[in-house]
């Protein structure tokens, strides 16, 4: 139910930001519905669009095999795609591949029955719906990576507005996977507390953290087997959005953040010396192709230290 509710605010959201019906019944994905159509006649029946709704939906998309999925796509670009579908994105590659390849097989066609058009507008429940929930932007934004039900819960908990509760939710990640030696989740904690920051418009804060999960994405805490299987050191999303930050930004010396996250960051056993990180941090910003800068880093660091 509770992700049911999170695709609710979701579709509603998108209308109140301007887009048509049919933009949503084209690209949403409706993971807990059967069907696009079946997520707006709900949501006439439970009374937040109001209007005439007469669609057929086809998928007439070419299926593809996990097999064509796992070739075509890196561990990252898939964690990516994950987080663009609202998808969790952990687990090994296999696992990410499965959870990705219903969103992957087809894209959505509306068609109006009879020539007659889609036409829906939010009601004034819709519109309390979205103000009481406007949490569920936030999480949509920064905490995608982890379970809806868990930050549902932990919000009711906080008497703190929305960012600080979102900041103090990876806090707590961040130390329990600190203890558990859970580093993927560790360097997700991270990443979404930067998104929760660039939610705030805090884009100094952003590329902070940002750079802090470039740093420890190439020095790792810890790194067992499993880990190291499905890991790519040099994440291309954390570059891209370095790279926005940084360009768009007038933030002072890349150079001089760097140290100083470095220093910040503590890192009791180095994998990939300082020099070198910053070098292929730079790589990496001028537009070098990231898998090589990956396949370059295991051969010569992790494959030594952390090789199975």
């Amino acid at each position: 139910m509770s992700e049911q509710k999170l695709e609710v605010f979701n579709v509603l959201n998108f209308l109140d930001n301007g887009y048509e019906i049919d933009d949503i019944l084209n690209e949403g994905k409706f993971g807990t519905f059967p069907s696009a159509q079946d997520c707006i006649k709900y949501m006439i029946d439970e009374g937040y669009l109001k209007g005439e709704f007469n669609a057929a939906i086809h998928n007439d998309g070419k299926s593809l095999t996990a097999e064509e999925v796992s070739k075509k796509y890196t561990v990252a670009e898939l964690k990516d795609l994950l987080r663009e579908n609202g998808l969790k994105v952990s687990g090994k590659k296999q696992e990410l591949v499965e959870r990705l390849l219903p969103a992957l097989s087809g894209e959505i066609t509306v068609e109006p029955d009879n020539g007659e058009s889609v036409d829906l507008a939010l009601t004034d429940k819709a519109q309390e719906f979205l103000n009481e929930n406007d949490w569920m932007d936030l999480y949509m934004f920064a905490l995608v990576a982890f379970r809806f039900e868990d930050y549902e819960t932990y919000r009711k908990n906080s008497s703190e507005d929305n960012i600080q509760t979102a900041l103090k939710f990876c806090d707590e990640i961040i130390s329990r996977a600190l203890i558990a030696n859970q580093f993927l989740v560790f360097i997700d904690a991270l990443s979404a507390k930067a998104h929760v920051y660039a939610y705030d418009k805090d884009y100094e804060s952003f590329l902070d953290y940002d750079l802090q999960r470039f740093i420890l994405g190439l020095n790792p805490i810890v790194m067992d087997s499993q880990t190291y299987a499905n890991y790519d050191a040099i994440n291309y999303a954390n570059v891209i959005n370095l790279k926005n930050v940084i360009e768009q930004l007038d933030l002072g010396s890349l150079k001089k953040r760097f140290d100083k996250i470095w220093d910040k960051s503590n890192i009791k056993s180095i994998t990939v010396p300082k020099k070198t990180c910053y070098k292929i941090l730079q790589k990496a910003l001028a537009g070098s192709d990231v898998e090589e800068l990956n396949f370059n880093v295991t051969q010569k660091y992790f494959v030594r230290k952390f090789g199975v």
